[in-house]
């Protein structure tokens, strides 16, 4: 960083403030965020427990809902497999995933946050497709780039809200459906891949699933509230930051 380490010192908690600053969506319109992040009076001492995978919500900044950060999907008390996602005003982003699940200093990373969602979708309604041309990532293994790829095109959407039965403790959930298609060819058709990521008001995550060429090949549910929190975080600033 560029900057003087006494500037960055003053500089510093005035970001934060700005950050933690609550959003609110036009009239009309809803905040996602309820959907994707597990809200801030469980996500503190709980989690989902699930097959063949928990998950643990860590949030930056630790607020319901500030106007942009991250947050963290730990798919095991010791942070080994792992998604980033970001938001700001505008959307809801991809930002890295593990490459493997014992080493979590290894991961891939979008060159540009990709975009899956909008931050504000139409009450009761889906959000508006998104497509994305610029796909390349980053591999990094102990913490440090090594080669770079892409994913073809990816065409984004989300569904509207409707009451599902999540099942386990949870029952009876009002979920938004993410369905992310990549691979895709330059016209945004003919998606080799589809990863759907079932959200719920409240909750978060608490099923995914992921489709090669139509078929359903991997799936998870987490549908369990327990007590407890991650024993580890990430530790590589480059997987988040």
């Amino acid at each position: 960083m560029k900057f003087l380490f006494g500037h960055l010192l003053l500089l510093f908690p005035a970001v934060l403030a700005a950050q933690a600053q609550g959003f609110s969506c036009p009239s009309g319109q809803a905040d996602v965020m309820k959907y994707f992040v597990m809200r801030e009076a469980r996500r503190g001492s709980q989690f989902l427990q699930g097959n063949p995978n928990p998950i643990y919500t860590e949030m930056f900044p630790d607020t319901d809902f500030p106007a942009r950060g991250y947050w963290f999907w730990l798919k095991g008390p010791k942070a080994h497999g792992f998604d980033v996602k970001s938001f700001d005003e505008k959307y809801v982003y991809m930002r890295s995933t593990e490459l493997t699940w014992k080493d979590n200093t290894s991961f891939k990373r979008f060159e540009r946050d990709l975009p899956i969602a909008p931050r504000c979708a139409p009450e009761d309604q889906p959000g508006p497709q998104i497509k994305v041309q610029d796909t390349k990532f980053v591999y990094f293994s102990d913490c440090r780039p090594y080669k770079s790829s892409s994913i073809g095109t990816a065409v984004n959407d989300i569904d509207a809200p409707q009451k599902m039965d999540v099942g386990g403790n949870i029952g009876q959930a009002l979920t938004r459906v993410l369905h992310y298609h990549y691979n895709c060819d330059k016209n945004y058709q003919n998606c080799r891949d589809e990863e759907q990521f079932y959200l719920a008001n409240g909750f978060g995550l608490w099923q995914w699933q992921h489709y090669k060429n139509g078929s359903l090949v991997k799936s998870a549910l987490m549908n369990d509230m327990e007590p407890g929190k991650a024993a580890a975080t990430l530790p590589c600033s480059e997987s988040y930051q």
